[in-house]
């Protein structure tokens, strides 16, 4: 027993003298920043919030004044803005103080990644809802602004001209980009809403059938989609998103 006491007593005094090293966090104005955030908020005044329930019914929440709330998701569209702050969603209205998390903080916790518009009121010279834009394929940069920061991409194509197109940082969306093989086959596991971009809360192109074959038009998967289209068909014109937990790949004939 007493030689078990001094085996567990040397194990607690290396563990505190050398503590498990853990990743740093990431701080920004005074808080903690994960991933997914694209800022914080606070309240002028007590408000009550709502998400809504599986069944359809609307559930409340009252936030207090000047209390901070992280927000992730944002939805812009008919000149509104929504927040969404855990289950709840809330409009941008007077009485919402919004704060930006840059957009080169959000990238840092991304290996590889890809930058959605969701803006759907956007006007950009290059894109429009559900355009992505991949690091690696394009030289990135970021600026600061008293509006919030800007991330600006160029290409210069062959090299003789450089083309720049530059989005303010909350009409983005940072999803990771995954490897995948180009032109794997996939069998549907369950009914899937086809999408026509990689974001859940845009238009349904069409419905697939459970137990239907696809195959992968491209080589990497985004926001958790890969684009595919029918096996029998195999237009290009008929390819839509489909979310890889939905898919299993199957072999060849």
């Amino acid at each position: 027993m007493k030689k078990l006491f001094i085996v567990l007593l040397a194990a607690f005094v290396f563990a505190v003298v050398n503590p498990t090293k853990s990743e740093a966090k990431v701080m920004y104005d005074g808080a903690e920043v994960v991933k997914g955030q694209t800022g914080k908020m606070t309240f002028k005044k007590d408000i009550k919030v709502y998400k809504k329930n599986s069944d359809g019914t609307f559930e409340s929440l009252v936030v207090k004044r000047n209390n901070f709330f992280k927000t992730y998701d944002i939805e812009k569209y008919d000149g509104k803005i929504f927040y969404q702050m855990g289950q709840y969603r809330v409009q941008a209205t007077d009485l919402v103080v919004f704060k930006e998390v840059p957009i080169e903080i959000r990238s840092s916790f991304y290996n590889n990644p890809t930058y959605i518009i969701i803006n759907r009121d956007g006007n950009y010279g290059m894109g429009s809802y559900g355009f992505y834009l991949r690091s690696g394929e394009w030289d990135i940069s970021f600026s600061d602004t008293k509006n919030g920061q800007l991330i600006t991409f160029g290409d210069s194509g062959d090299g003789s001209f450089q083309l720049n197109y530059t989005y303010p940082g909350t009409d983005l969306k940072i999803a990771e980009t995954i490897s995948r093989e180009r032109g794997v086959r996939y069998e549907l596991t369950r009914d899937e809403e086809g999408k026509g971009v990689p974001l859940k809360e845009s238009k349904t192109e069409r419905i697939m059938k459970k137990g239907s074959t696809v195959f992968s038009r491209y080589d990497h998967e985004i926001n958790g989609y890969i684009y595919v289209t029918d096996e029998l068909e195999g237009r290009l014109d008929n390819a839509v998103y489909l979310p890889m937990n939905s898919l299993k790949p199957v072999g060849d004939k």
